[in-house]
């Protein structure tokens, strides 16, 4: 079951997704999103090595 939810969710996911795309082209709230990527992909890797320090201060 693990299995199914690691591997195949993501796929189905992205096959149902890109149908989807396909015919309705892309929405709005997906390129308001594209046109924010830099600060999604900056708060990220802050979020990322912020956790990171927290995790290895917790572990001391």
């Amino acid at each position: 079951m693990e299995l199914f939810i690691a591997l195949g969710l993501p796929i189905v996911l992205l096959v149902g997704l890109t149908l989807l795309f396909m015919s309705d082209g892309i929405p709005t709230w997906v390129q308001q999103f594209n046109r924010n990527s830099s600060t999604i992909w900056n708060f990220g890797i802050v979020v990322m090595g912020t956790m990171t320090v927290i995790i290895y201060l917790a572990k001391r």
